[in-house]
């Protein structure tokens, strides 16, 4: 059940963080304002998720660090993709 809980949380956050990220850089890269709150809340996401996974799912805290790192990987190379089929 913790894995479970661990993996689906983390997923979860990985998939945000990978849009806030992409948000970040499209706000950078494209020369418009307002890229700095997205910018720090991609930062905290993580940090917010694992300290809630911690207090509250001990045992599932190493799970749903592998479900971000998992999420952010296969999303990007996923995100990678499909702009180069376009």
């Amino acid at each position: 059940m913790n894995i479970a809980v661990g993996l689906v949380i983390g997923v979860l956050v990985g998939l945000g963080q990978l849009a806030l990220l992409l948000l970040f850089t499209s706000r950078v890269t494209g020369g418009g304002g307002k890229f700095v709150a997205a910018g720090l809340a991609q930062w905290v996401l993580p940090f917010a998720a694992l300290l809630l996974v911690g207090i509250f799912y001990t045992r599932a805290l190493l799970w749903a660090g592998i479900g971000i790192a998992a999420a952010l990987i296969i999303g990007a190379i996923v995100y990678i993709m499909m702009r180069k089929g376009r």
